[in-house]
């Protein structure tokens, strides 16, 4: 049984993520010189995630205004990339506190549409929240190896 953790969630600096982008995201490989990513500094890029009662960030997630690319004229739209759970506390509701309140933030902006490749494995997660896999989309990024599929969410 797990231990229960209270946690918040609130936004974070793109630094607060790379703990998590290194140990979730890019499977613990030390050899990246980098967890920054090329679209932290963007205008809009923002960050969501879940601090517990410790200040230990045990959730992550990344917004960037970026082009759907099968559909660049649905603007703006928005990139989710790099969501994360720390692994001691996944099932417990964090995952899904994060991408509730973004998604409230991104409905009550004027974004018409999220968007991300998802790992084949979370494809349920995002489903409950409506997300859909864009057919005929999977692939295997080099730096993970597993399978993903485009994903994306009607905001309007």
């Amino acid at each position: 049984m797990k231990k229960s953790v209270h946690w918040k969630v609130r936004d974070l600096a793109a630094e607060e993520t790379h703990h998590l982008r290194r140990a979730v995201s890019a499977d613990g490989r030390t050899d990246l010189p980098s967890m920054h990513h090329d679209l932290d500094d963007t205008a809009g890029a923002w960050h969501l995630g879940a601090v517990d009662e410790a200040g230990r960030i045990v959730a992550i997630s990344s917004f960037y205004f970026d082009a759907y690319p099968p559909w660049p004229e649905a603007q703006p739209a928005v990139q989710l990339a790099f969501m994360a759970v720390d692994p001691e506390v996944q099932g417990e509701g964090i995952g899904t506190a994060v991408m509730s309140q973004a998604i409230r933030r991104l409905r009550a902006s004027d974004a018409v549409l999220l968007w991300a490749n998802a790992r084949d494995s979370a494809l349920p997660f995002y489903e409950k929240f409506g997300f859909r896999t864009v057919s005929g989309s999977e692939f295997a990024p080099p730096q993970s190896g597993g399978p993903h599929h485009l994903i994306k969410l009607d905001l309007t």
